[in-house]
């Protein structure tokens, strides 16, 4: 007796996409499990991210509970502040997660193939003066000087997608420099004032040793490409870049070339703007107009083996008027077209934060100390990495993968139903009984 012919259906039902993804979350789980000491907490973490990952309108501790399955936030509450496990570890696990998913053999973002790592910051509105570093900040992502954190992000960008690898909050000196308003908040007394740039490097010195050698290139906004000190770090680990600089940036110490913005102003002929695409985006490529010219280097740096400096201009067709600027460093063969593609790649650390915010629930937490903010932040890198790592496994197949922006979607299919509640009676910890209010926050 013949065994029958399988039958198979030509094309691959969301349905079907969705129990794969939901496996390979459930083996992500599995590999992040040994983190947590705890039974129960490997149950809440999982929950945590399977919460995370979910349609829920907003992923706060209340509504994480519920489509876990438990009737009251307090587990919740627990896992992201007084239960011991190692967050640093779960921050490693994720990057090397991110950098082994998104490897494009030597296809990158960068000049050569390399991958880009890019820094930038992102604020979180809130309110209060006992949520750890909030102030009145500028912050991009709510349009003005609001009260909010900041968090200084980095990003891993390939040629296969991008995702954050790295996070730091930044305390603005009014809280830095009062110590008991950062105990209250649980900030260790190490924990000192720094600033964006110095919170960039710490991040840095962390990661690169985990990225392919000789295959990183580094970009930045002006935050931290007008930093001196910043560049010169960059420069001492042989870390090859392209940062954003303002118009009155010194580009030479000599009148006439001094200032960047006067410097093209004077010396770039219109035939000399060169129009090329910066890269790959949301809107196919981004087409811009480069005026690069390489500059003299200090007279300590020439020689065999020296590395070159180029100043950069770019604008808009469109709006030749509007100009940014760039400092950038590395080896001499670098080519323009290669070169431009490292400030062409900056906005993928945007990208990666909207991912968070927007599928992974990064801005919708409730802590407010120290160590909750670390701990949630984490966690939802941790689900938005999934999500890239997927997505980057999905294009490599696209006659029968779906696009980028339905993976979450489809992963919605299997994540739509929450548990029922099995956890037997309530009963919250002690402390939140006296003090209901910590439910809004750790």
């Amino acid at each position: 007796m013949k065994a029958e012919l399988l039958d198979i259906l030509p094309e691959v039902t969301d349905r079907e996409r969705a129990e794969e993804f939901s496996d390979q979350l459930e083996n992500l789980l599995v590999e992040v499990g040994g983190i947590f000491p705890r039974a129960d907490l490997r149950l809440r973490a999982a929950r945590c991210v399977r919460g995370l990952l979910s349609p829920v309108s907003r992923k706060n501790g209340w509504q994480l509970a519920e489509y876990g399955g438990d009737a009251e936030p307090w587990g919740q509450q627990h896992l992201l502040d007084r239960s011991v496990w190692d967050v640093d570890e779960l921050r490693d696990f994720t990057r090397r997660y991110v950098i082994d998913g998104l490897d494009d053999d030597g296809r990158g973002a960068g000049p050569g193939g390399a991958g880009v790592l890019v820094v930038d910051e992102t604020g979180f509105a809130k309110k209060g003066r006992t949520s750890v570093g909030v102030a009145w900040q500028s912050a991009g992502t709510v349009g003005g000087v609001f009260p909010c954190q900041t968090g200084v992000m980095a990003a891993w960008a390939t040629g296969r997608g991008q995702a954050l690898i790295d996070r730091e909050i930044y305390l603005p000196r009014e809280w830095a420099d009062d110590r008991s308003r950062c105990r209250a908040a649980h900030v260790p007394d190490s924990v000192a004032f720094a600033t964006k740039p110095r919170l960039a490097e710490q991040m840095i010195a962390r990661i690169v040793p985990d990225l392919p050698e000789n295959r990183v290139w580094v970009a930045a906004d002006e935050v931290y490409g007008r930093d001196g000190a910043f560049r010169a770090f960059l420069e001492e680990n042989h870390l090859p870049y392209a940062v954003n600089v303002q118009a009155n940036h010194t580009v030479l110490p000599r009148p006439g070339w001094r200032h960047a913005a006067r410097l093209v102003e004077r010396h770039a002929a219109e035939d000399d703007w060169v129009t090329l695409p910066a890269g790959p985006s949301q809107l196919d490529s981004r087409v811009w107009q480069w005026w690069v010219r390489r500059i003299p280097a200090p007279e300590a740096e020439t020689g065999v083996g020296a590395w070159a400096r180029w100043f950069i201009a770019r604008r808009r067709p469109e709006a030749p008027t509007q100009r940014d600027y760039y400092m950038a460093w590395g080896p001499p063969e670098t080519t323009m077209e290669e070169l431009v593609c490292v400030p062409g790649a900056r906005w993928r650390v945007e990208e990666a934060i909207k991912l968070g915010k927007s599928a992974a629930g990064m801005a919708d937490y409730e802590v407010r100390s120290f160590h909750g903010w670390y701990r949630h932040i984490t966690l939802a890198q941790l689900a938005a990495a999934f999500l890239a790592v997927q997505t980057a496994t999905a294009t490599d197949n696209p006659e029968t993968g779906p696009g980028p922006e339905h993976i979450a979607e489809i992963l919605h299919t299997s994540l739509d139903a929450p548990a029922h509640h099995t956890g037997g009676p309530r009963r919250p910890h002690q402390p939140y009984r006296h003090r209901p209010h910590r439910v809004h926050g750790v």
